[in-house]
């Protein structure tokens, strides 16, 4: 992939991320997921907070919609970043 495409990639994820955190645009997150042949999960929940978790490591997103994601993902019933599932996992938590 060249620099153009990455960042064009970037861009689109950020847009799709973005909006389906704070206007709940889940189609056009699947639509961009079609476009670039990104997997998603069959689980509407786990899609959710997979993305959720997502956007808070992308440093390219404003801090306030990281915010709202994390209060999302625990709204979920879901461990509200990546690394918590990773401490889980080592603390022996599963």
């Amino acid at each position: 992939m060249d620099y153009m495409k990455i960042r064009q990639f970037c861009r689109e994820r950020d847009k799709a991320f973005i909006d389906a955190v704070t206007k709940d645009d889940w189609e056009g997150l699947k639509s961009y997921a079609r476009r670039w042949g990104v997997p998603i999960p069959s689980d509407k929940d786990v899609m959710k907070a997979g993305i959720y978790k997502a956007v808070q490591e992308c440093d390219s997103i404003p801090q306030d919609v990281k915010s709202e994601a994390r209060s999302k993902c625990v709204a979920l019933g879901f461990r509200p970043t990546m690394w918590d599932d990773i401490a889980a996992k080592h603390r022996g938590e599963g």
